[in-house]
């Protein structure tokens, strides 16, 4: 829940900008690397999201 909100930011930038990656490589290629990176960006969100909010809330129990 924490991560919702980057994720329609995550679907623009690999599927809908101008300038998207993986633009030259065959479509299932590019459909399976895109689907990698939005799993990434997911994950980076999560985590990021998650300590700092964790520290927000309770800084004396983050790491």
């Amino acid at each position: 829940m924490r991560s919702l909100p980057v994720l329609p930011v995550a679907i623009w930038t690999l599927w809908y900008e101008k300038s998207r990656p993986f633009e030259q490589q065959p479509a299932r290629r590019r459909a399976a690397s895109r689907i990698l990176l939005l799993v990434l960006v997911m994950a980076f969100a999560v985590a990021v999201l998650g300590i700092g909010l964790n520290w927000l809330y309770d800084p004396n129990r983050v790491i």
